[in-house]
């Protein structure tokens, strides 16, 4: 999965899927993101400080520099 697939990815996860009635359409599904993105960058911050911590070194291998393009990704939405 490229960064950009996984930033989609969260983004989707985090953004609230409601039902909504209204009286011209019945039901319709309302999709809230106004926190999603915090939520995505809040979750990729913590897999970056998880890395630091397990490997005790601040390396730029490629599992980190997944996640550091995943949140400059996130970062522009």
């Amino acid at each position: 999965m490229t960064p950009k697939e996984k930033a989609d990815e969260l983004f989707n996860k985090f953004s609230e899927r409601r039902k909504l009635l209204t009286e011209t359409k019945g039901w319709v599904e309302h999709i809230d993101s106004s926190k999603a993105k915090g939520h995505a960058l809040v979750a990729v911050d913590e897999l970056i400080k998880i890395h630091y911590l397990l490997t005790a070194t601040h390396d730029t291998s490629p599992s980190i520099n997944y996640w550091k393009d995943v949140k400059q990704i996130l970062e522009k939405l």
